[in-house]
């Protein structure tokens, strides 16, 4: 296929112009509309202030997925049935950006695909995921229709006497050698059979063997064609119908249309009942049925094309007028427009004969036959007064209550009067009730009273005190008689005696307007702002606003033959099925749907009205007659189709912090972002959004007002959410984790169609996966278990250090008391025997002296091995600098009794680093005994006393100048030397003793810092 160019759109330009100038006729559509309420047809009309993009339409069609797609001038949308989805020519045609060129017709094909011819241009055909352009061999022309022939084949005409069929990807081109009329433009449908007809230049004939056989040549040059769902096709040339079989022969049908108008057909369609539908320039739209043909008034007189939906449901597009849905009306309405003496009803009954008897509020009866109203209370037999209610017995008398004292009843065209002389005792007759065993019960106001006239005698019940007016009356099942009054008194009659069940029931004494029964036994109650309440069983149920009733105010009850009861209230008509209402009446359930009638029918307001029985009817002809304040309402139940197909819900939109991440494209495409149409869809969301978004869609088309649309979001919602009127709904960030968006909507009769599901899972922050939150949980426990470890190890340590502590004092007590023991107490107990020899020896004075200088050394060693054991204990004394005074002071005092000079070098400012007692003690102890071994064995008469203390070291050397000795001839003091060593390695320190024979000896102590060891 070559490259599409954009052409010039001047000769589209002028042929729209002509087609539409019937479309800018002005055309009354209000008035039409209006006007037509009394029509066998609803027309239901969205135009450009409803979403539609555009009033002028130029073709129709319904994808597979139901949505249905509006081609108008220079636009292109999608319908769901509330909300027009508008899509660019970019979205067609992605590889023409710059092209805008409008669709003049579209065709739904049988494998999934929509077809779109432009004006002057390509043909497109869209699939889900792909389109398909052609352009090669279409003529420069507008295209006027397509069809799909049996084999598949697309077949498109063109204004200006072009055929092309588009086939296995190829275009062929027809033309007058291929058997097609010369002149006008050509109109196509398919039959039944697959088959292509044609009409063109007054000859009608079908595609046969590859060539286009002419079967008649009698037709108007403007034809259009409809294939027939029994075989063949018909045929609409000017203002007459045709019915042509297989071989050509024509059927008139008749003729339609004013005899004035140059009609010309725009647009056929057969119907799912066999009627034909004909779309015109100037004259709106006509249906044919067989017997006849109507106009029915539509928004516009241009109609440029016809569809007919899955649901039955016709669509018109019109040129100008916008887009009209076409049903057959439920509702009609009967006011002094349809003959009735005054609009308001009152009351209404049919009698045996079928004929329909009705009271206005204005007190007149009237009657209707044949479909005319009559007033009968104006005739000359009537014998007065003002109707107030009516009634019909099974003998086909009809009886009238009156407000003057009177009870007329009407029997074979005469009328009889009941008065007081005949037991009659009420003024105004608010109700009559004639029931199944011949009586005839009647409540009346002034005075307040219930009668019942059995067998010609009339019997009167006592109401209680404060009653209220009697308004209300019927028959149950069990032919118990019921009575309601405005002040809320429930009353049943029950083998002639009257009873107050309202107190029996409960205490709720709203106001009674109507009431009615079903055969499964159970009395329905409508109540003044208290919605409906049922009795059934002795139990009575309410059911209001909050569990689904439409409105509160509850007028007229009847239930019809198809499980529904309708109601009328102050709102208007609308119905529940009554299984619902049993539902939520027994707790089964806790709502019930309710169909309202209005807008939607094209309907004005319509309060019902309340005061009188019977109030309402169901009429043998299976019609629902509902008195209003505007009118007569009628539903004519045979034309509400069962709605058995759900309603297509599909999920149009998701949106994540106000940017699309997914949308439905069905034939459209959407990407870059996921394409909600495929199956099995999983998103996957960031974890920093800050709003997520659905947007969906139930498509109905017949009653989309009556749609309920629920939705829940599994992972979050605990239940269903009613939607309401909103076809969105919004979230706050979500937390981590997988979630299901779930949508389900229930069309008016009640059914639920499958849950449509999205599946969506929100990625955790990274502080909120697995892995982290396991090696969170890791490291924790090591921090835990170091934790642990740590204070157990500080504890042991602390334990430990106290233990050692424990252990040096115990150490010190042990080192001081054996100290004493065996210093101080060898000593004392010298000291105590040299007393004892004095005492023995005081005959000798020598021996005395002796004894006491003796003693006196003894005591001078106790005093100083006191002195240095208070020394060591003395913590005041743990310093390094105490240390040094105190050994350097012995040493100088020592080395003095012996007769040795002692020469002392030490530092002059100390580091004061602490000692401990045990290693000043054993310090002291080799230090003494290093200088105890100089006065006993060295000979010395000289000894240097060196002292160095750093931060790491205390170092204490004893050199003197004596004999020395050779190492291995030390035995004398080798025992001593032994105990240096040992002392100075327990307390962490080093002993170095160098000697050599003639030269001295040197003692060198070093005691390192405690912490440096």
């Amino acid at each position: 296929m070559n490259r599409f160019q954009p052409t010039c759109f001047a000769r589209a330009a002028g042929w729209l112009r002509q087609c539409f100038t019937a479309g800018l006729i002005c055309f009354p559509v209000a008035s039409a509309l209006a006007a037509a309420t009394n029509s066998d047809w609803s027309v239901h009309v969205w135009q450009s202030d409803d979403g539609l993009p555009n009033n002028n339409i130029s073709s129709l069609a319904q994808t597979r997925d139901g949505y249905l797609w509006i081609a108008t001038s220079g636009h292109f949308a999608r319908f769901d049935g509330a909300r027009f989805e508008e899509f660019t020519s970019k979205s067609v045609l992605p590889a023409y950006p710059g092209y805008t060129a409008r669709i003049s017709t579209l065709l739904q094909d049988s494998k999934d695909g929509l077809w779109l011819a432009m004006v002057h241009g390509p043909v497109v055909c869209l699939h889900p995921g792909n389109a398909q352009i052609f352009t090669n061999g279409l003529p420069d022309y507008i295209a006027q229709n397509m069809v799909e022939a049996g084999d598949g084949a697309i077949w498109i005409t063109y204004h200006g006497n072009a055929v092309c069929r588009i086939k296995d990807g190829q275009v062929t081109r027809f033309s007058e050698q291929d058997g097609l009329p010369p002149r006008f433009d050509c109109a196509l449908t398919v039959d039944n059979k697959g088959r292509v007809w044609f009409a063109k230049d007054g000859q009608v004939g079908m595609f046969q063997n590859g060539h286009f056989e002419t079967l008649d040549k009698n037709l108007a040059r403007n034809a259009r064609l409809a294939g027939a769902d029994n075989g063949g096709v018909w045929i609409c040339s000017g203002r007459e119908l045709f019915k042509c079989d297989d071989t050509g022969k024509l059927q008139t049908c008749g003729v339609f249309g004013p005899e004035s108008a140059a009609t010309d057909p725009t647009a056929l369609l057969e119907d799912q009942n066999g009627a034909v539908w004909i779309g015109t320039a100037t004259s709106g739209l006509f249906r044919h049925d067989g017997s006849g043909f109507e106009n029915v008034p539509v928004s516009h007189p241009y109609i440029s094309s016809l569809l007919l939906d899955r649901e039955g449901n016709l669509w018109a597009g019109t040129g100008g007028g916008g887009l009209n849905r076409i049903q057959p009306r439920t509702f009609t309405l009967e006011s002094e427009a349809a003959g009735l003496p005054f609009g308001t009803v009152q009351s209404i009954c049919e009698d045996t004969n079928g004929v329909i008897w009705a009271v206005t509020q204005n007190g007149l009866l009237v009657c209707r036959t044949n479909g005319n109203w009559r007033t009968i209370s104006t005739e000359t037999n009537w014998p007065g007064g003002r109707a107030s209610c009516v009634t019909a017995d099974r003998d086909g008398a009809v009886w009238i209550g009156t407000q003057n004292h009177e009870l007329h009843r009407l029997r074979d065209g005469h009328f009889t009067t009941l008065r007081a002389t005949n037991g009659f005792t009420g003024h105004v007759v608010r109700g009559l009730l004639a029931t199944t065993n011949d009586d005839l019960w009647i409540v009346a106001e002034d005075p307040d009273t219930v009668q019942c006239l059995r067998a010609g005698r009339m019997e009167t019940f006592n109401l209680p005190r404060g009653a209220g007016v009697p308004r209300a009356l019927t028959q149950d099942a069990a032919r118990n008689i019921w009575v309601g009054t405005s002040k809320g008194l429930l009353l049943r009659i029950h083998d002639d005696a009257i009873s107050n069940e309202t107190t029996n029931l409960s205490s709720f004494s709203v106001s009674i307007r109507s009431l009615a029964a079903t055969p499964d036994g159970s009395l329905w109650i409508g109540y003044a702002s208290g919605g409906v309440g049922r009795l059934k069983a002795g139990r009575l149920a309410k059911i209001n606003n909050a569990q689904g009733l439409f409105n509160d105010y509850i007028s007229e009850i009847i239930p019809d033959s198809r499980g529904w009861i309708w109601f009328g209230s102050d709102r208007g008509i609308f119905k529940v099925k009554q299984r619902e209402l049993d539902a939520v009446a027994e707790g089964r359930t806790t709502r019930v749907q309710s169909i309202h009638y209005g807008q939607g029918e094209g309907l004005p307001s319509l309060q019902a009205n309340f005061g009188e029985s019977p109030n309402v009817l169901h009429s043998r002809d299976d019609r629902l007659w509902f008195p209003t304040r505007t009118a007569l309402a009628v539903v004519n139940l045979p034309n509400l189709r069962e709605d058995v197909a759900p309603p297509t819900v599909l999920l149009k939109q998701v949106l994540v912090d106000d940017k699309t991440v997914a949308a439905y494209g069905g034939i459209m495409p959407v990407q870059p972002v996921v394409d909600l149409s495929e199956s099995q869809i999983n998103l996957q969301l960031p974890p920093s959004h800050h709003r997520l978004e659905f947007d969906f869609a139930a498509l109905d088309f017949s009653t989309p007002e009556n749609v309920q649309l629920q939705y829940r979001l599994a992972g979050l919602d605990d239940d269903w959410v009613d939607a309401g009127l909103s076809r969105n709904v919004s979230y706050p960030r979500l937390s981590a984790g997988d979630y299901q968006f779930q949508v389900r909507a229930r069309n008016g009769d009640g059914i639920w169609n499958e849950t449509n599901v999205l599946q969506l899972a929100v990625s955790p922050f990274f502080w909120q996966t697995w892995w982290f939150r396991s090696a969170l949980l890791v490291t924790f426990t090591f921090i835990v278990i170091a934790i642990v470890r740590y204070v157990s190890f500080r504890r042991l340590h602390s334990k430990l250090r106290d233990l050692e502590q424990q252990a040096a004092l115990d150490h010190e007590r042990s080192r001081i008391a054996r100290d004493i023991h065996d210093d101080l107490g060898g000593s004392l107990t010298q000291i105590k025997l040299l007393f004892e020899l004095t005492q023995r020896k005081r005959t000798e004075p020598d021996k005395v002296d002796s004894l006491g200088q003796e003693g006196l050394a003894t005591t001078r060693h106790i005093i100083k091995s006191m002195d240095e054991i208070v020394w060591a204990v003395n913590p005041r004394n743990d310093s390094v600098p105490h240390l040094i005074d105190y050994i350097s002071q012995f040493a100088v005092e020592f080395l003095a009794h012996a007769d040795i000079r002692c020469r002392v070098d030490l530092p002059d400012h100390p580091i004061a680093w602490v000692v401990s007692p045990e290693v000043r003690h054993n310090l002291f102890l080799v230090t003494k005994e290093a200088l105890n071994n100089v006065v006993l064995h060295a000979g010395a008469n000289e000894v240097w006393l060196r002292v160095t203390a750093t931060e790491k070291s205390l170092t204490i050397i004893i050199e003197d100048n004596g004999h020395g000795f050779e190492p291995k001839a030390a035995k004398d003091f080798a025992n001593g030397l032994a105990n240096m060593q040992k002392r100075m390695t327990e307390i962490g320190g080093q002993a170095g003793i160098t000697s050599q024979a003639g030269q001295g000896t040197r003692v060198s102590l070093i005691l390192p810092k405690p912490d440096e060891r």
